[in-house]
């Protein structure tokens, strides 16, 4: 994965964090609530299956693996749950 790869992941893990950050500040059973923190998760799930086939240097990984852990949280406090 190249440069743009790598950018195209922090990128997407930023807007997915900004989706969660929505979903919190809105009322909860709320369509909005509902509808962001969906698409947050999906995000998760998408970065976190092209992340693990990505070549990405030491540096790249450790940044992209932090921020997933962070949107993880994020998740878990709308109330997400992972296996």
């Amino acid at each position: 994965m190249d440069k743009a790869g790598f950018t195209f992941l922090i990128t997407d893990l930023g807007l997915a964090m900004t989706l969660t950050r929505i979903a919190s500040d809105a009322l909860a059973g709320s369509g909005k609530r509902t509808r962001n923190q969906a698409n947050a998760r999906r995000a998760y799930e998408a970065i976190s299956g092209i992340s693990q086939h990505a070549f990405l240097s030491d540096d790249e990984r450790e940044d992209v693996d932090r921020k997933l852990a962070q949107l993880k949280s994020a998740l878990e406090m709308l109330g997400e749950v992972f296996p």
